[in-house]
């Protein structure tokens, strides 16, 4: 079972700097069971930052996030930025992340279940919007949503598009995605966001 580890932050002026994340890589690298690592900026904003892991296994991600090696991997993500790293990790099973994560162009979405919302209750509408969105034009299935393990009340979503106005074709009003967008209004939140991730 695939862990995707998607930690996010406001970029510091540092960020800009090719090198600021060697030191985290030299450490998650040398990992067993490390897969691969992308980082990049938000799109849309301009200032979050993401700096993203996939781990082989469950085993293999908690070996090192509760190893000794890990609050040095975190110090060495902080010059990149200027507060504190927002922290979620996923189970992914058998879906591979890869293909989102290296697509032109990647969807990110945090979603926040509204109060009495379980992930049960909402599960078939993500399963839902999955499928309208992984036969949308310009998209690069599979679509990936998973719950957070580090908070019983937030969802990740990963999708791969040619560009940010392929993923506001596919969404937009009229199409099947964005009528089950709509469904999710009384359920949950979200924050979302696009970025052209280096691997």
């Amino acid at each position: 079972m695939s862990v995707v580890q998607r930690i996010a932050f406001t970029a510091s002026n540092k960020f800009a700097d090719p090198n600021v994340f060697g030191t985290a890589l030299e450490i998650v690298k040398s990992k067993p069971g490390f897969l691969s690592s992308f980082h990049g900026l938000q799109i849309d904003d301009g200032k979050t930052g993401y700096f993203i892991t996939v781990w082989q296994s469950t085993e293999h991600y908690f070996s090192f996030a509760q190893g000794s090696a890990y609050s040095d991997f975190l110090t060495a993500l902080k010059p990149a930025a200027a507060d504190e790293l927002e922290i979620h990790h996923v189970h992914t099973g058998s879906v591979d992340v890869t293909t989102a994560l290296t697509a032109p162009t990647t969807e990110l979405v945090l979603w926040t279940l509204k109060a009495g919302v379980t992930i049960e209750e909402i599960t078939p509408l993500f399963i839902e919007l999955g499928r309208s969105l992984d036969i949308a034009k310009g998209a690069y299935p599979p679509s990936v949503w998973a719950p957070s393990k580090d908070s019983d009340k937030h969802i990740l979503v990963f999708v791969g598009w040619d560009s940010v106005e392929a993923h506001m074709e596919a969404v937009k009003e009229g199409t099947e995605a964005h009528a089950v967008i709509g469904l999710f209004a009384p359920k949950a939140d979200y924050l979302l966001g696009h970025a052209h991730f280096v691997k």
